[in-house]
């Protein structure tokens, strides 16, 4: 694709509301933002079939159950004929699905290929989590639709956190010609296109494309779509401060801590609403991150300099004390080994701009398990080298990067399942953190 992209900055009409009729279930759809298209996912209940054996399903919406791989479909019969539903007059006939009752819905199956009207894909991002998780939305919908080469994609943001970073709100863009590949559903994209298809617009696909994705996107291709389409929607201000030049930037070692969420407080809470109660258990995920051991591992054997943490405001992660006390234990030898500097660390607490900006322009990241970091990581124009313990769920980092990048992956014995003598509180977990034993620490292969 050329450098100047084909924008049509059409408005999207987004549905507020729609509803699915099943029998006397009434199922509303509020929103395609939550990662899904008027249908069930894979998190979503799954609902008994009614007594009776028919089930009247109107055309205005499709809905459809997702199964796993391992479901099997149960043979459907299909009609003409369709009986108007309770409170309403004569309809204009629409298929009915008979289903043999097995205690799930029938799923609709979608393995042809779309006819030659334009292929469109809609990306909703904003309504899942903050801003790491709506960047990843809109990586996950433009993989899929370059995958299936659809005609083209709207990038539509539907809140969260993304109007701080990007200027986006409905974005219409060309993809390039595929020719006879058009339309092609690949493998590892079928279970993503069943779950967005939309059944009133065979030719669509709609979803928030946060578990639904195709599966094994290489991190390199996230990289490349996120410099042809993500970058040139930057705000100018963040633009400009990732642009900006830094000269110590390669002797720095930027350090990305969760907070917030992790640690006993609101998604979205800035600063803790009461103290946090180091008896009660731990979030699950902090299991997943880095012990503050794994950093002066990687500051002693690198050699680095100086050290920015960048952490959310409310600094209630463990590792930021012991950040704030190692310059006074730790001493760093120079190149030449006749003399000892103190090691820089800064601690930086900012806006959302700002941080994601310090994250952004580092050459040396450590990504904790969060994909804040992971999608600064993959927007990065800078980056040389990633350390990291583990990659964050739907992340679009993994092993498969791109030229340029060293990547070091780190292992150890604790895990969520297994965090032996360490107990499953917050209290656990912060000495986990803090006294963990940097021998127990090892460089793993990443694969």
């Amino acid at each position: 694709m050329s450098g100047m992209l084909p924008l049509a900055r059409d408005g999207v009409a987004v549905p507020v509301g729609q509803s699915c009729k099943i029998g006397r279930v009434v199922i509303l759809a509020a929103t395609f933002t939550a990662g899904f298209a008027c249908g069930f996912t894979a998190a979503s209940p799954r609902i008994a079939t009614p007594t009776t054996s028919s089930l009247w399903i109107p055309t205005p919406c499709a809905c459809r159950s997702e199964l796993d791989a391992t479901t099997t479909a149960v043979p459907a019969k299909v009609t003409t004929r369709t009986p108007s539903p309770p409170g309403r007059g004569a309809s204009t006939p629409a298929p009915t699905i008979i289903a043999r009752t097995v205690g799930l819905l029938t799923p609709v199956r979608t393995t042809s290929k779309p006819s030659s009207d334009t292929i469109i894909v809609r990306v909703f991002a904003g309504g899942n989590g903050r801003l790491g998780n709506n960047i990843g939305q809109l990586l996950h919908g433009l993989a899929f639709a370059r995958r299936i080469h659809a005609d083209k994609v709207q990038l539509v943001a539907s809140g969260g956190q993304i109007p701080q970073i990007l200027q986006l709100k409905d974005l219409t863009l060309d993809l390039p010609d595929a020719g006879s590949q058009r339309g092609d559903i690949p493998k590892e994209c079928n279970e993503a296109a069943q779950a967005s298809r939309m059944n009133k617009e065979p030719n669509t696909y709609a979803s928030g494309f946060w578990t639904t994705r195709c599966a094994g996107v290489p991190g390199s291709e996230y990289h490349d779509l996120a410099f042809e389409y993500i970058w040139p929607l930057l705000k100018p201000e963040v633009k400009e401060c990732i642009e900006k030049v830094d000269d110590a930037a390669e002797k720095r070692l930027t350090v990305h801590l969760r907070g917030q969420d992790l640690w006993s407080m609101g998604e979205f809470d800035l600063v803790p609403k009461k103290p946090l109660n180091t008896s009660v258990g731990a979030h699950h995920w902090l299991w997943a991150n880095p012990p503050c051991s794994m950093y002066e591992k990687i500051i002693q054997e690198e050699g680095y300099s100086e050290v920015l943490v960048v952490t959310s405001p409310d600094k209630r992660h463990a590792c930021i004390p012991w950040f704030e006390q190692l310059p006074d234990r730790l001493q760093l030898l120079e190149s030449n080994g006749s003399s000892s500097s103190k090691l820089k660390v800064t601690i930086q607490a900012s806006s959302l701009a700002e941080d994601f900006c310090a994250l952004v322009k580092s050459q040396n990241m450590v990504v904790s398990f969060s994909t804040l970091s992971n999608a600064a990581a993959v927007l990065s124009k800078h980056l040389k080298r990633i350390y990291v313990r583990n990659f964050a769920a739907n992340s679009m980092l993994n092993c498969n990067l791109w030229p340029g990048i060293s990547l070091v992956r780190y292992g150890m014995a604790i895990s969520e399942q297994h965090h032996e003598p360490y107990n499953n509180t917050y209290g656990g977990v912060i000495e986990w953190f803090q006294t963990y034993n940097v021998s127990q620490i090892h460089r793993t292969e990443c694969k």
